[in-house]
């Protein structure tokens, strides 16, 4: 365990941490908690230097899209999950499910010594109703800023309903964050654009889910290489929303097709514009386009990658997709959309090919430019994998880790953990 895994454990060795999430979890019927793969991995590290968690979340039936993975806390950890009503799909359910929502959160608020929230969410942002809560008691408040889903992408014809929602929910951003004790955002645009008041702590902390045995060896990396296809083949791993660039992806491979163009993708994921992903694919022609199932993120979606020679990541908002470091951990260079959160673990030219963010004819460009080869990716590999060594779970976990101790060390209420408000 590092130095500051342990002197933050220290600290909060008799104190409860309280997480909002907007990932939901499930109970079985003998009250177990379970949930997906991914926030499995990310919740036992958050354990090991927050040992006492509170997690607010909803709950739901079942877990889709991913495998469950049921939640054991090791001895001397605990970690209790407080449900704040079902996954909401729809404003009409806000008026049913807010009561309980409120009363589970001032339920939770009552044991907590430090709260750690976000400032956005669908239909309704839980730190709406919580953040002002955790102010009002004056609890040191830890804001975390992965991506500012808010925003509406430069360009886009916007109804005046979602410009006034993403200008308040901004306003409410920059609210929250001026009184966070504590600031963590995945690239320094937010840094700047939402930043913490006098007396905050502000830090740049790049999201990650790969752990150090997940990056291949040099070794590994030139035998993958060996063992990839002749044929240039790229990988699509996303949610195929608009918002997530699979429209402008859709449009590039149409011109390609149109061209008579030759390109062989794969992809991977489950969205809104799925059904028009699978519709392109059965009638391409010249271009192949296969949809493959979804695979575990834990066990299965590292060795997927693998097999390729770049994964496409074209995302319209200035958000950090986590399947660039996934990539890059597999020795996978990746041709991106030139996005301030791109451009924060990606460097073009070096690990990196980037395009316009939206411009559907320069992706097809870059993708029919007959350099675009299997040996000029081969040349970005080695880059790509260094900057995953150097940008692990645990390392970002062991940065956070220092930020909570310094942010929250004379700054919690005293109180011996576990007595009421």
């Amino acid at each position: 365990m590092s130095d500051n895994f342990t002197a933050c454990r220290e600290l909060l060795s008799d104190r409860h941490y309280l997480l909002s999430s907007l990932v939901p979890f499930m109970r079985d019927r003998r009250g177990d908690v379970w949930v997906g793969d991914r926030w499995h991995r990310d919740l036992m590290m958050h354990l090991r230097y927050l040992p006492h968690m509170i997690i607010l979340a909803a709950q739901v039936d079942h877990l889709e899209g991913e495998d469950a993975t049921r939640v054991e806390p090791e001895p001397g950890q605990s970690v209790e999950f407080v449900a704040t009503g079902p996954m909401m799909t729809g404003r009409r359910q806000i008026p049913r499910v807010l009561p309980g929502m409120i009363r589970a959160m001032r339920q939770a608020l009552a044991r907590a010594d430090a709260v750690h929230s976000g400032a956005a969410g669908w239909p309704i942002p839980p730190g709406l109703i919580l953040n002002p809560m955790v102010v009002r008691r004056g609890l040191p408040l830890v804001i975390n800023i992965e991506s500012a889903f808010w925003r509406i992408p430069e360009g886009t014809d916007a109804s005046l309903r979602w410009r006034a929602e993403a200008a308040a929910t901004e306003r409410f951003a920059r609210w929250t964050c001026r009184h966070a004790r504590l600031g963590i955002y995945t690239q320094r645009s937010y840094a700047e654009s939402l930043p913490v008041g006098p007396g905050g702590i502000s830090a740049v902390s790049p999201a990650t889910w790969i752990h150090q045995q997940d990056v291949l060896t040099p070794d590994a990396l030139a035998r993958s290489w060996q063992e990839k296809p002749a044929d240039l083949r790229l990988l699509l791993a996303s949610r195929l929303t608009a918002e997530k660039g699979t429209g402008v992806v859709l449009q590039a491979l149409r011109q390609l097709e149109a061209e008579g163009r030759q390109l062989q993708l794969d992809v991977v994921g489950s969205g809104s514009m799925a059904g028009q992903i699978a519709e392109f694919a059965a009638q391409a022609r010249s271009l192949r386009v296969r949809i493959l199932p979804e695979v575990a993120y834990a066990t299965e979606f590292l060795p997927l990658l693998r097999g390729y020679h770049a994964a496409l990541v074209p995302t319209t908002g200035d958000e950090q997709p986590r399947v660039i470091l996934d990539a890059f951990s597999q020795g996978v260079p990746v041709i991106a959309s030139d996005t301030a959160g791109n451009r924060e673990v990606a460097r073009d030219g070096q690990d990196a090919i980037f395009v316009p963010a939206g411009d559907a004819a320069a992706l097809a460009q870059v993708l029919a430019d007959p350099s675009l080869t299997p040996q000029r990716l081969r040349g970005l590999a080695d880059a790509a994998r260094d900057k995953a060594a150097a940008s692990t779970h645990e390392m970002m976990h062991d940065q956070r880790a220092g930020l909570v101790h310094d942010a929250l060390k004379g700054h919690m209420p005293e109180r011996p953990a576990g007595s009421s408000r």
